[in-house]
């Protein structure tokens, strides 16, 4: 019986290459993404952390405007930079419902912003110019050094209102609320340009 010519098997590691190659150019971004979302996962919970643990020192009383103060929240931010032009800002409020006897024992006549949740306070760490407070920003005139507005400049100015909190908070008269919104660069994540991996974050907590 003859022997059977030999089969040349070139072709089909030809054929093997091109399917692995096939193969990666699907992987390989899929692998990407997942890296990416990775990471941006952790960056998220490390930015949400210090929001929260600079938010409830803010609540009990905490001076941001002081320097030792904010080397501690510089101190908590692991990855993201809290100078003027670094990866980060935090934007301190604290936000009251105006009521009559503010406005009274200010002499403020007539009470523009009587019932309404106004600012009394903004403190700001890190780079502004990233973002804004969703609640409005307070002009610098009206800022002490410390970041406080008086009674008659609160009681009447119209735009040291706090549009928009009532729907995310409802203070009754004369009660007043902290709040600490942070927002954090991110944009070496954006691997290959990929939708939601990239950008920035924004979280904000209410004591």
């Amino acid at each position: 019986m003859p022997a059977r010519p030999l089969v040349r098997s070139a072709p089909r590691r030809g054929s093997a290459l091109i399917e692995l190659a096939l193969s990666l150019s699907f992987a390989f971004p899929l692998l990407l993404g997942v890296g990416s979302v990775g990471i941006r996962l952790a960056r998220t919970l490390e930015a949400t952390q210090l929001t929260r643990d600079v938010a409830h020192l803010y609540a009990l009383g905490a001076d941001f405007s002081l320097p030792g103060t904010q080397a501690i929240a510089k101190k908590l931010s692991v990855d993201s930079s809290l100078s003027s032009t670094g990866k980060a800002v935090l934007l301190f409020s604290r936000i009251y419902r105006v009521q009559q006897t503010d406005c009274t024992a200010a002499g403020v006549n007539p009470c523009s912003n009587l019932n309404l949740p106004v600012f009394t306070q903004r403190i700001v760490m890190g780079n502004l110019a990233l973002r804004t407070s969703q609640f409005g920003t307070p002009a610098a005139g009206y800022l002490s050094s410390a970041g406080n507005i008086t009674a008659a400049n609160y009681c009447k100015q119209t735009s040291l209102v706090a549009v928009g909190f009532d729907s995310v908070l409802t203070l009754a008269a004369g009660q007043s609320t902290t709040v600490v919104e942070g927002y954090f660069a991110m944009p070496e994540i954006n691997f290959l340009n990929l939708p939601n991996s990239g950008g920035g974050y924004y979280v904000r907590f209410l004591y």
